[in-house]
This record gives structure tokens, sequence and C-alpha cells, in this order.
């Protein structure tokens, strides 16, 4: 406990959290977590198509151009 805790409660003023209870009261309730996986899985998976589409079309052009020389 600081010193800052011990004066507070000394003087009867309100506790400050500790940044850890402030980190928990920001995370998300038990049914908004699954809402939250789903989110970022959906997001994840479509940068991650995207950069296989990408990689695809550079790798049927490198096809091309080595099958043309």
């Amino acid at each position: 406990m600081s010193i800052v805790n011990w004066l507070n409660r000394l003087f009867g003023l309100p506790l400050e959290q500790s940044p850890v209870e402030k980190v928990i009261d920001k995370l998300p309730h038990d049914g908004e977590v699954e809402k939250v996986y789903q989110a970022r899985w959906v997001w994840y998976h479509t940068i991650l198509a995207a950069e296989i589409f990408f990689t695809n079309i550079l790798l049927i052009a490198i096809l091309i151009v080595v099958s043309v020389k």
C-alpha cells in the first residue's frame, strides 16, 4: 500500500484505483468478449485473404515472365 492510499484512508478521502484495477474496469463484459473476438477474427481473415490474393497475382506474374523467356 502506498503512502498516498494510507493518507487517503486516514483523512477519509476516496481511494484511487490502482492501474491494474483501472484496466480491469475497462475490459468488456462476458457477452461483449465474444463479439469483440468475432469482429477481430473477421478483420484478421479479411486482411489475410487480401494478402494471399496479391501474393497469388505476383506469383502468376512471375510464372508468366519466366515462361515467356
